[in-house]
């Protein structure tokens, strides 16, 4: 074979393996265009259901000695506790947290604030108009 018909071979297969590759890519990148919108359409419906599960419909209604109580003992866990914009923690209240400003006989909502894992990281209190 001459040198002018080895090189016409050889371009030739190289320009086959050049748009298969090209085709191919195409391929893999309208699959993963399919992937990832099915993805996030399960995201979705995902999101929705955790958000059903987790939704509480009303705070928790809680006795202004229970949130004296309550200030007292997430100071000790070092959880910081916040009612009607005051805030209490380990810092500013090492020892007796100064409860005197609390209406016992008041209600309060309770609105725990969570991580992604569930645990609390403060707690907030509201207290709630007389009925």
């Amino acid at each position: 074979m001459s040198d002018h018909a080895s090189s016409m071979l050889r371009l030739g297969v190289s320009v086959t393996l050049f748009i298969t590759a090209c085709a191919a890519a195409a391929e893999l990148s309208s699959q993963m265009g399919t992937t990832l919108e099915l993805r996030s359409q399960q995201e979705e419906h995902s999101e929705g259901r955790i958000n059903r599960t987790l939704e509480v419909s009303m705070p928790e209604r809680v006795k202004g000695t229970q949130v004296m109580q309550a200030i007292r003992m997430n100071l000790q866990e070092g959880i910081p506790v916040q009612v009607d914009g005051t805030v209490y923690d380990m810092y500013s209240e090492p020892f007796e947290p100064d409860v005197s400003a609390l209406d016992a006989s008041s209600l309060y909502s309770m609105h725990p604030q969570r991580d992604q894992y569930g645990d609390i990281q403060s707690i907030r209190f509201e207290k709630l108009g007389e009925d």
